[in-house]
């Protein structure tokens, strides 16, 4: 018995021992010598990049905040190199300082100030006419110094800024690569459907510099928005904050085959569900969408009728003579979906354009097969005199409108057109016998 304790008390010894010995090799250098070691090793890391640095630069987290492009180029002897391209500080010009310093410091961890007044760089954080300015940081937490990667955080306004090595050389050429992919990413306005892991939610609103969130499948009410700063680059974007707890990726790179962002991490961003996208971005928020009339063919004769009536003087003040083609376009109004036909027209082809609405009230259901469009009914208000009603009028005068709602009526799946990220660019509504191409726009007028 005495045996059995001896040798479970010889194992506790050994245990604590080694214990011992990693708290020594954890902790056998000063805090000094550890600082010093963390100041060196960002430094050496900042002057390694042959081609500079590319910097997406956040300057803030406020509502308001969105990302910047800067090149910059460390040198040893403490001179650094700020280029940029933007319209907040640069008027859309490409613009260099390479006349003021920077040094890295200790303040509880390594620090990268720009200690000398830099053109290009302390635009950000000079305060303006409203006496904040844009709300920039200059000096930053370096919370990640490799090679490949700086992650630095705002000492002050605590927004994450990303740092990658320049593979281009052009400078000219850079800035065009990333207005090219903000152009192709979020031309339209778009909305796009974020997966990861298990969490999917909506991205929308990245054409303004910042992603807005909202869940999955539910309506986008910017008072119920977060927001994310998002920049984009020559492979994809980087944005600020992660989009959840416990991930937080920052660099997602374009496929332009699959239609898609994707992180390291494996977060993906694309259009996913097109009919729920559908619902969700040109319903729920009342967004509106046209038609493009291309491919109708029930347009044609409508108008070989509208032209007739045209140039018939004596159903002149009935029908005026025709500006300008039509369009057709869904809209939530009152809490009902209505189709709307609009004619532009001049009075007797002079003075200004005008616009007749034709309306008509529709059942419109959408779920993740697809949408369903029915019962369209002819809607006016009828005049106080009793006499016929605005859409009721050109029924009775152009009866080739009805073919035109016909084509409207079914069933139909959303496509995406040529663009497979940017889906509602192009998007396409595709039934039975008739393709319709989306022309969505972010206000519909009426």
């Amino acid at each position: 018995m005495k045996a059995k304790y001896l040798v479970i008390i010889g194992l506790l010894a050994a245990t604590f021992a080694a214990c011992s010995r990693d708290e020594e090799s954890l902790f056998d250098k000063p805090a000094a010598v550890r600082a010093q070691e963390a100041i060196d090793n960002a430094f050496d890391v900042l002057t390694s990049a042959e081609n500079g640095w590319e910097m997406a630069y956040f300057p803030n987290l406020e509502a308001s905040a969105k990302g910047y492009n800067m090149v910059l180029k460390f040198s040893k002897n403490g001179n650094v190199s700020v280029t940029a391209k933007n319209s907040a500080t640069t008027m859309n010009k490409i613009m260099t300082d390479t006349a003021s310093t920077w040094a890295v410091k200790s303040d509880y961890g390594p620090i990268l100030t720009f200690d000398t007044y830099n053109d290009v760089f302390h635009a950000f954080s000079d305060p303006q006419e409203n006496g904040a300015g844009l709300l920039g940081d200059y000096e930053f937490l370096i919370l990640k110094a490799t090679p490949d990667l700086v992650l630095l955080k705002g000492k002050k306004h605590s927004a994450y800024t990303v740092m990658r090595p320049m593979k281009n050389t052009d400078l000219t050429a850079y800035f065009a690569a990333c207005e090219k992919m903000q152009s192709k990413l979020f031309g339209n306005n778009n909305i796009v459907t974020l997966n990861q892991g298990d969490e999917n939610m909506y991205l929308y609103n990245g054409a303004s510099g910042q992603f807005q969130s909202a869940a999955y499948g539910s309506p986008l009410v910017a008072e119920a928005a977060t927001y994310h700063p998002v920049c984009s680059t020559e492979d994809g974007i980087i944005v600020s904050m992660g989009f959840g707890e416990d991930i937080h990726d920052h660099i997602f790179y374009y496929n332009e085959e699959k239609g898609e962002l994707k992180s390291e991490q494996g977060a993906v961003m694309n259009a996913g569900n097109l009919n729920v996208l559908f619902r969700t971005f040109f319903t729920d928020n009342a967004y509106g969408w046209a038609v493009d009339t291309t491919g109708i063919a029930a347009v044609a004769p409508f108008i070989e009728r509208i032209n007739t009536i045209a140039s018939d003087k004596t159903k002149s003040s009935r029908i005026k003579q025709m500006g300008y083609g039509y369009k057709q376009s869904f809209n939530m109004y009152e809490g009902g979906y209505f189709v709307h036909i609009q004619i532009g027209y001049k009075n007797q082809g002079k003075g200004k354009e005008q616009v007749v609405n034709l309306v008509w009230t529709a059942d419109f259901d959408v779920d993740e097969d697809g949408i369903t469009i029915s019962n369209l009914v002819a809607y006016d208000e009828k005049p106080d005199d009793g006499k016929e009603g605005n859409t009721e009028r050109w029924v009775n005068a152009a009866p080739e409108v009805l073919d035109i709602i016909e084509v409207l009526t079914g069933r139909f799946t959303a496509a995406p057109g040529a663009n497979l990220f940017n889906a509602v660019s192009g998007m396409k509504l595709v039934g039975s016998t008739q393709e319709l191409l989306i022309k969505g726009t972010t206000s519909m007028k009426i």
